[in-house]
Protein backbone atom coordinates (compact mmCIF):
# COMPACT_ATOMS: atom_id res chain seq x y z
CA UNK A 1 0.00 0.00 0.00
CA UNK A 2 1.28 3.80 -0.76
CA UNK A 3 1.63 5.94 2.01
CA UNK A 4 -0.08 8.95 0.82
CA UNK A 5 1.97 12.12 1.97
CA UNK A 6 0.07 14.67 -0.06
CA UNK A 7 -1.89 14.68 3.21
CA UNK A 8 0.84 15.88 5.68
CA UNK A 9 0.26 19.79 5.91
CA UNK A 10 0.25 20.33 2.01
CA UNK A 11 3.04 18.07 1.57
CA UNK A 12 4.16 18.53 -2.22
CA UNK A 13 7.46 16.19 -2.38
CA UNK A 14 9.30 13.52 -0.72
CA UNK A 15 11.86 10.77 -1.37
CA UNK A 16 10.41 7.12 -2.42
CA UNK A 17 11.17 3.83 -3.39
CA UNK A 18 9.90 2.31 -6.91
CA UNK A 19 7.76 -0.58 -6.48
CA UNK A 20 6.36 -1.96 -9.82
CA UNK A 21 6.74 -0.16 -13.65
CA UNK A 22 4.11 -1.64 -16.01
CA UNK A 23 4.01 -0.47 -19.79
CA UNK A 24 1.08 0.54 -21.26
CA UNK A 25 0.11 0.10 -24.97
CA UNK A 26 -0.07 3.85 -25.77
CA UNK A 27 3.26 4.22 -24.95
CA UNK A 28 3.17 5.50 -21.14
CA UNK A 29 4.74 3.27 -18.36
CA UNK A 30 2.55 3.05 -14.36
CA UNK A 31 4.56 3.44 -11.85
CA UNK A 32 4.04 2.06 -8.04
CA UNK A 33 6.30 3.87 -5.57
CA UNK A 34 6.29 2.74 -1.48
CA UNK A 35 5.21 6.31 -1.12
CA UNK A 36 3.94 10.11 -3.08
CA UNK A 37 2.81 13.20 -2.62
CA UNK A 38 1.06 13.23 -6.08
CA UNK A 39 -2.39 13.50 -5.64
CA UNK A 40 -4.89 10.89 -7.11
CA UNK A 41 -7.64 11.66 -9.02
CA UNK A 42 -10.88 10.79 -6.25
CA UNK A 43 -14.11 12.35 -5.11
CA UNK A 44 -14.66 14.81 -7.99
CA UNK A 45 -10.96 16.15 -7.58
CA UNK A 46 -8.49 16.42 -9.98
CA UNK A 47 -4.93 14.34 -10.03
CA UNK A 48 -1.86 16.59 -9.40
CA UNK A 49 0.81 16.24 -12.05
CA UNK A 50 4.50 16.04 -11.23
CA UNK A 51 7.82 14.55 -11.38
CA UNK A 52 9.16 11.08 -10.44
CA UNK A 53 13.15 11.26 -10.89
CA UNK A 54 13.48 12.84 -14.46
CA UNK A 55 9.61 10.73 -15.74
CA UNK A 56 6.65 13.20 -16.15
CA UNK A 57 4.04 12.59 -14.09
CA UNK A 58 0.70 13.21 -16.08
CA UNK A 59 -1.76 11.40 -13.86
CA UNK A 60 -2.13 9.19 -10.43
CA UNK A 61 -5.00 7.13 -10.26
CA UNK A 62 -5.83 4.56 -6.62
CA UNK A 63 -6.18 0.96 -6.88
CA UNK A 64 -6.76 -0.97 -3.57
CA UNK A 65 -4.63 1.50 -1.34
CA UNK A 66 -1.99 1.69 -3.92
CA UNK A 67 -1.49 5.10 -6.34
CA UNK A 68 -0.66 4.45 -10.11
CA UNK A 69 1.13 7.15 -11.63
CA UNK A 70 1.05 7.16 -15.55
CA UNK A 71 4.59 8.60 -16.63
CA UNK A 72 6.35 9.10 -19.71
CA UNK A 73 9.07 7.32 -19.36
CA UNK A 74 10.38 3.80 -17.19
CA UNK A 75 12.08 3.85 -14.39
CA UNK A 76 14.07 0.58 -12.19
CA UNK A 77 11.84 -1.35 -9.83
CA UNK A 78 14.25 -0.61 -6.33
CA UNK A 79 15.19 2.77 -7.85
CA UNK A 80 15.37 5.91 -5.43
CA UNK A 81 13.39 8.80 -6.47
CA UNK A 82 12.73 11.98 -5.67
CA UNK A 83 9.13 12.66 -6.34
CA UNK A 84 7.96 16.15 -6.77
CA UNK A 85 3.80 17.34 -7.65
CA UNK A 86 3.64 20.60 -9.79
CA UNK A 87 2.75 23.54 -6.73
CA UNK A 88 1.08 25.46 -9.32
CA UNK A 89 -1.58 22.95 -10.16
CA UNK A 90 -1.56 21.75 -6.75
CA UNK A 91 -2.75 25.36 -5.09
CA UNK A 92 -5.15 25.47 -7.89
CA UNK A 93 -6.76 21.95 -7.01
CA UNK A 94 -6.74 22.75 -3.73
CA UNK A 95 -8.43 26.29 -3.56
CA UNK A 96 -11.44 24.75 -5.96
CA UNK A 97 -11.57 21.72 -3.72
CA UNK A 98 -11.44 23.90 -0.84
CA UNK A 99 -14.01 26.44 -1.84
CA UNK A 100 -16.34 23.85 -2.83
CA UNK A 101 -16.27 22.81 0.87
CA UNK A 102 -17.34 26.33 1.91
CA UNK A 103 -19.91 26.69 -0.85
CA UNK A 104 -21.77 23.56 -0.20
CA UNK A 105 -21.69 24.36 4.08
CA UNK A 106 -23.10 27.83 3.52
CA UNK A 107 -25.68 26.45 0.97
CA UNK A 108 -26.70 23.79 3.69
CA UNK A 109 -26.91 26.34 6.65
CA UNK A 110 -28.26 29.15 4.68
CA UNK A 111 -30.95 27.76 2.80
CA UNK A 112 -31.23 23.30 3.88
CA UNK A 113 -29.30 22.13 0.15
CA UNK A 114 -27.40 18.96 0.17
CA UNK A 115 -24.49 18.31 -1.73
CA UNK A 116 -25.47 15.56 -4.56
CA UNK A 117 -22.75 15.99 -6.86
CA UNK A 118 -19.20 17.70 -7.27
CA UNK A 119 -16.87 18.04 -10.58
CA UNK A 120 -13.44 19.62 -10.88
CA UNK A 121 -12.70 20.10 -14.89
CA UNK A 122 -9.40 22.32 -15.77
CA UNK A 123 -11.46 25.58 -16.22
CA UNK A 124 -14.59 25.20 -14.26
CA UNK A 125 -15.70 23.57 -10.97
CA UNK A 126 -19.39 22.34 -10.71
CA UNK A 127 -21.48 21.39 -7.64
CA UNK A 128 -25.40 19.96 -7.80
CA UNK A 129 -27.88 20.68 -4.75
CA UNK A 130 -31.10 19.03 -4.40
CA UNK A 131 -32.86 22.29 -4.02
CA UNK A 132 -33.72 24.99 -6.09
CA UNK A 133 -32.03 28.80 -5.47
CA UNK A 134 -33.09 31.93 -7.29
CA UNK A 135 -31.01 34.21 -8.21
CA UNK A 136 -30.61 36.48 -5.14
CA UNK A 137 -30.04 33.74 -2.99
CA UNK A 138 -27.17 32.45 -4.59
CA UNK A 139 -25.73 35.87 -4.87
CA UNK A 140 -25.86 36.06 -1.29
CA UNK A 141 -24.51 32.96 -1.00
CA UNK A 142 -21.37 33.52 -3.06
CA UNK A 143 -20.93 37.20 -1.02
CA UNK A 144 -21.25 35.18 2.43
CA UNK A 145 -18.50 32.45 0.79
CA UNK A 146 -16.08 35.31 0.45
CA UNK A 147 -16.97 36.99 3.78
CA UNK A 148 -15.80 33.73 5.08
CA UNK A 149 -12.63 33.50 3.13
CA UNK A 150 -11.84 36.91 4.33
CA UNK A 151 -12.02 35.54 7.78
CA UNK A 152 -9.36 33.58 7.06
CA UNK A 153 -10.13 30.79 9.99
CA UNK A 154 -7.98 27.59 10.08
CA UNK A 155 -8.60 23.90 8.02
CA UNK A 156 -8.80 21.17 10.89
CA UNK A 157 -8.47 17.73 9.86
CA UNK A 158 -9.01 14.90 13.13
CA UNK A 159 -8.93 11.17 12.63
CA UNK A 160 -11.47 9.29 14.16
CA UNK A 161 -12.76 5.73 15.13
CA UNK A 162 -15.99 4.65 13.01
CA UNK A 163 -17.61 4.56 16.93
CA UNK A 164 -16.56 8.52 17.50
CA UNK A 165 -18.37 8.79 13.87
CA UNK A 166 -21.59 7.74 14.84
CA UNK A 167 -21.61 10.20 17.66
CA UNK A 168 -20.32 13.51 15.95
CA UNK A 169 -22.53 15.88 13.67
CA UNK A 170 -20.76 16.73 10.26
CA UNK A 171 -22.74 18.52 7.31
CA UNK A 172 -22.58 14.91 5.39
CA UNK A 173 -21.38 11.34 6.54
CA UNK A 174 -20.73 8.94 4.01
CA UNK A 175 -21.51 5.65 4.61
CA UNK A 176 -19.54 2.35 4.76
CA UNK A 177 -16.28 4.07 6.14
CA UNK A 178 -13.98 1.33 7.91
CA UNK A 179 -10.73 1.96 9.65
CA UNK A 180 -9.77 5.49 10.74
CA UNK A 181 -11.72 8.21 9.19
CA UNK A 182 -11.10 11.33 8.28
CA UNK A 183 -13.33 14.53 8.93
CA UNK A 184 -12.52 17.81 7.36
CA UNK A 185 -13.94 21.33 8.72
CA UNK A 186 -13.23 23.72 6.52
CA UNK A 187 -13.15 27.85 7.17
CA UNK A 188 -15.70 27.57 9.79
CA UNK A 189 -18.70 26.87 7.79
CA UNK A 190 -18.23 23.14 6.52
CA UNK A 191 -17.49 19.64 8.00
CA UNK A 192 -17.55 16.64 6.25
CA UNK A 193 -15.70 13.04 5.37
CA UNK A 194 -12.93 13.86 2.60
CA UNK A 195 -9.98 12.38 1.06
CA UNK A 196 -9.04 15.28 -1.12
CA UNK A 197 -6.12 18.43 -0.33
CA UNK A 198 -7.29 21.03 1.30
CA UNK A 199 -5.83 24.59 1.88
CA UNK A 200 -4.62 25.60 5.66
CA UNK A 201 -6.70 28.55 6.00
CA UNK A 202 -9.59 29.61 4.74
CA UNK A 203 -7.83 33.01 3.64
CA UNK A 204 -5.67 30.73 0.72
CA UNK A 205 -8.46 30.32 -1.32
CA UNK A 206 -8.74 33.53 -2.30
CA UNK A 207 -11.59 34.33 -3.99
CA UNK A 208 -14.78 32.73 -4.86
CA UNK A 209 -16.84 33.58 -7.94
CA UNK A 210 -20.14 31.39 -8.87
CA UNK A 211 -19.49 31.83 -12.94
CA UNK A 212 -23.33 29.96 -13.54
CA UNK A 213 -25.82 28.82 -12.40
CA UNK A 214 -28.90 26.58 -13.90
CA UNK A 215 -31.83 24.82 -12.89
CA UNK A 216 -30.54 20.50 -12.55
CA UNK A 217 -32.39 17.35 -11.59
CA UNK A 218 -35.08 19.40 -9.56
CA UNK A 219 -32.37 21.26 -7.68
CA UNK A 220 -29.34 23.54 -9.16
CA UNK A 221 -25.99 23.11 -10.40
CA UNK A 222 -23.43 26.08 -9.49
CA UNK A 223 -20.34 26.63 -11.90
CA UNK A 224 -17.88 28.28 -9.92
CA UNK A 225 -13.78 29.28 -9.74
CA UNK A 226 -11.58 29.89 -7.00
CA UNK A 227 -8.10 31.65 -6.69
CA UNK A 228 -6.35 32.32 -9.64
CA UNK A 229 -9.23 31.09 -11.97
CA UNK A 230 -12.09 33.34 -10.44
CA UNK A 231 -9.35 36.45 -10.87
CA UNK A 232 -8.57 35.54 -14.52
CA UNK A 233 -12.58 34.95 -15.25
CA UNK A 234 -13.41 38.49 -13.79
CA UNK A 235 -10.41 39.99 -16.02
CA UNK A 236 -12.22 38.64 -19.31
CA UNK A 237 -15.84 39.48 -17.78
CA UNK A 238 -14.42 42.95 -17.17
CA UNK A 239 -12.83 43.46 -21.18
CA UNK A 240 -16.40 41.71 -22.38
CA UNK A 241 -18.41 44.50 -21.02
CA UNK A 242 -15.42 47.27 -21.61
CA UNK A 243 -15.49 46.28 -25.44
CA UNK A 244 -19.35 45.87 -25.33
CA UNK A 245 -19.81 49.57 -23.74
CA UNK A 246 -17.34 51.09 -26.22
CA UNK A 247 -19.65 49.34 -28.94
CA UNK A 248 -22.10 50.86 -27.71
CA UNK A 249 -20.43 54.64 -26.87
CA UNK A 250 -20.77 53.95 -23.56
CA UNK A 251 -19.68 53.61 -20.08
CA UNK A 252 -19.44 49.76 -18.63
CA UNK A 253 -22.05 50.57 -15.89
CA UNK A 254 -24.88 51.36 -18.74
CA UNK A 255 -23.55 48.84 -21.32
CA UNK A 256 -26.49 46.72 -20.08
CA UNK A 257 -28.87 49.19 -20.23
CA UNK A 258 -27.90 49.88 -23.75
CA UNK A 259 -27.87 46.55 -24.77
CA UNK A 260 -31.23 46.20 -23.45
CA UNK A 261 -32.40 48.84 -25.66
CA UNK A 262 -31.05 47.90 -28.85
CA UNK A 263 -32.33 44.30 -28.20
CA UNK A 264 -36.29 46.20 -27.51
CA UNK A 265 -35.50 48.25 -30.77
CA UNK A 266 -34.68 45.12 -32.65
CA UNK A 267 -37.38 43.34 -31.31
CA UNK A 268 -39.94 45.83 -32.95
CA UNK A 269 -37.99 45.86 -36.15
CA UNK A 270 -38.18 42.33 -36.52
CA UNK A 271 -42.11 42.60 -35.60
CA UNK A 272 -42.81 45.42 -38.32
CA UNK A 273 -40.46 43.43 -40.93
CA UNK A 274 -43.01 40.40 -40.50
CA UNK A 275 -46.03 42.63 -40.70
CA UNK A 276 -44.57 44.12 -44.13
CA UNK A 277 -43.38 40.69 -45.40
CA UNK A 278 -46.58 39.12 -44.86
CA UNK A 279 -48.47 41.80 -46.77
CA UNK A 280 -45.87 41.22 -49.79
CA UNK A 281 -46.90 37.49 -49.71
CA UNK A 282 -50.01 38.09 -49.69
CA UNK A 283 -49.82 40.12 -53.00
CA UNK A 284 -46.92 37.49 -54.31
CA UNK A 285 -49.33 34.64 -53.30
CA UNK A 286 -52.51 36.18 -55.59
CA UNK A 287 -50.37 37.13 -58.50
CA UNK A 288 -49.42 33.50 -58.20
CA UNK A 289 -52.26 32.30 -58.49
CA UNK A 290 -53.88 34.24 -61.40
CA UNK A 291 -51.03 32.52 -63.07
CA UNK A 292 -51.68 28.85 -61.93
CA UNK A 293 -51.29 26.16 -64.28
CA UNK A 294 -54.18 24.15 -64.60
CA UNK A 295 -52.92 20.32 -64.85
CA UNK A 296 -56.13 18.71 -65.32
CA UNK A 297 -58.66 19.56 -62.79
CA UNK A 298 -55.85 20.67 -60.14
CA UNK A 299 -53.49 23.88 -60.46
CA UNK A 300 -50.56 24.29 -59.67
CA UNK A 301 -47.81 27.01 -59.19
CA UNK A 302 -43.68 25.83 -59.01
CA UNK A 303 -41.61 29.28 -58.62
CA UNK A 304 -38.44 29.88 -57.42
CA UNK A 305 -38.43 32.85 -55.39
CA UNK A 306 -35.77 35.38 -53.93
CA UNK A 307 -34.06 35.52 -50.50
CA UNK A 308 -37.14 33.81 -48.55
CA UNK A 309 -36.06 31.69 -45.57
CA UNK A 310 -37.72 28.89 -44.53
CA UNK A 311 -40.96 29.93 -42.53
CA UNK A 312 -41.64 32.36 -45.11
CA UNK A 313 -41.86 29.85 -47.98
CA UNK A 314 -44.27 28.13 -45.57
CA UNK A 315 -46.73 31.61 -45.06
CA UNK A 316 -46.29 31.69 -48.95
CA UNK A 317 -47.56 27.82 -49.43
CA UNK A 318 -50.24 28.43 -46.87
CA UNK A 319 -51.69 31.26 -48.91
CA UNK A 320 -51.40 29.84 -52.09
CA UNK A 321 -53.51 26.66 -50.90
CA UNK A 322 -56.07 29.04 -49.37
CA UNK A 323 -57.44 29.83 -53.01
CA UNK A 324 -58.22 26.08 -53.40
CA UNK A 325 -57.62 23.25 -55.79
CA UNK A 326 -53.89 24.08 -55.62
CA UNK A 327 -51.15 22.20 -55.22
CA UNK A 328 -47.50 24.78 -54.51
CA UNK A 329 -44.11 24.37 -54.90
CA UNK A 330 -42.13 26.90 -53.87
CA UNK A 331 -37.58 27.25 -53.96
CA UNK A 332 -35.65 29.61 -52.74
CA UNK A 333 -31.52 29.88 -53.09
CA UNK A 334 -29.22 31.27 -51.03
CA UNK A 335 -25.91 31.05 -51.42
CA UNK A 336 -25.26 27.63 -52.05
CA UNK A 337 -28.43 26.45 -49.57
CA UNK A 338 -31.98 25.68 -51.37
CA UNK A 339 -35.09 25.61 -49.14
CA UNK A 340 -37.98 23.77 -50.39
CA UNK A 341 -41.70 23.48 -49.34
CA UNK A 342 -44.64 21.57 -51.10
CA UNK A 343 -48.43 22.12 -50.07
CA UNK A 344 -51.87 21.11 -51.15
CA UNK A 345 -55.59 22.60 -50.85
CA UNK A 346 -57.84 20.72 -48.77
CA UNK A 347 -59.29 19.83 -51.97
CA UNK A 348 -56.65 18.35 -53.41
CA UNK A 349 -55.65 14.37 -53.03
CA UNK A 350 -51.87 14.03 -54.07
CA UNK A 351 -49.38 13.10 -51.53
CA UNK A 352 -46.70 15.83 -50.99
CA UNK A 353 -45.23 12.66 -49.08
CA UNK A 354 -44.92 11.29 -52.45
CA UNK A 355 -44.02 14.61 -54.01
CA UNK A 356 -41.29 15.72 -51.24
CA UNK A 357 -39.12 12.56 -52.35
CA UNK A 358 -38.82 13.53 -56.06
CA UNK A 359 -37.88 16.82 -55.57
CA UNK A 360 -35.14 15.87 -52.84
CA UNK A 361 -33.75 13.38 -55.76
CA UNK A 362 -34.06 15.94 -57.94
CA UNK A 363 -31.46 18.35 -55.97
CA UNK A 364 -29.92 15.67 -54.26
CA UNK A 365 -31.85 17.26 -50.68
CA UNK A 366 -33.32 15.57 -47.66
CA UNK A 367 -36.43 16.48 -46.60
CA UNK A 368 -40.07 14.91 -45.46
CA UNK A 369 -43.75 15.86 -43.84
CA UNK A 370 -47.26 14.95 -44.03
CA UNK A 371 -49.58 14.18 -47.13
CA UNK A 372 -50.70 17.64 -47.10
CA UNK A 373 -47.49 19.64 -46.60
CA UNK A 374 -43.72 18.73 -46.42
CA UNK A 375 -39.92 20.86 -46.87
CA UNK A 376 -36.23 19.99 -47.77
CA UNK A 377 -33.47 21.63 -48.27
CA UNK A 378 -30.30 20.55 -50.47
CA UNK A 379 -26.77 21.91 -50.56
CA UNK A 380 -26.03 23.17 -54.55
CA UNK A 381 -22.45 23.97 -56.40
CA UNK A 382 -24.71 26.78 -58.43
CA UNK A 383 -27.34 27.42 -59.53
CA UNK A 384 -31.06 25.69 -59.22
CA UNK A 385 -32.49 27.45 -62.37
CA UNK A 386 -32.58 24.63 -65.05
CA UNK A 387 -33.40 22.34 -61.90
CA UNK A 388 -36.08 24.30 -61.00
CA UNK A 389 -37.23 23.92 -64.89
CA UNK A 390 -37.12 20.56 -64.96
CA UNK A 391 -39.07 20.17 -61.46
CA UNK A 392 -42.32 22.17 -62.84
CA UNK A 393 -42.50 20.21 -65.80
CA UNK A 394 -42.63 16.99 -63.65
CA UNK A 395 -44.97 18.85 -61.49
CA UNK A 396 -47.47 19.57 -64.57
CA UNK A 397 -47.09 15.70 -66.01
CA UNK A 398 -47.57 14.23 -62.36
CA UNK A 399 -50.92 16.44 -62.08
CA UNK A 400 -52.31 15.90 -65.42
CA UNK A 401 -52.28 12.14 -64.73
Amino acid sequence: MTAKLYHQNGCTQCDAAVLDCRANADGTFDILLDRTAIYPEGGGQLSDTGYIGPSRCTHAREEGGNIWHSCDRPLDIGQCVHVAADEAVRLDHTQQHTGEHMLSGLAHSMFGCTNVGFHMADDIVTVDFDKPLSAEQIAELELKVNEAIQRDEPTRTVTVTPEEYETIEIRKKAKGLQGDITVVYAGGVDSCTCCGTHCQSAGQVGVLKILSHMNYKGGVRIGFACGMRAVLSMQRDGARMDAIARRFSTSADKAVDAVIKQGDELAAMKREFKRRTDILLDYRAKELAEKAKLCGKTRAVVTMEEGLEANELGFLCEKLCACGNMVAVVLSQKDEMLSYRVARSADVSVSMRELIQAVNALFGGKGGGRDDSAQGSAKLNGSAKDSAEQLKAYVYRRLKG
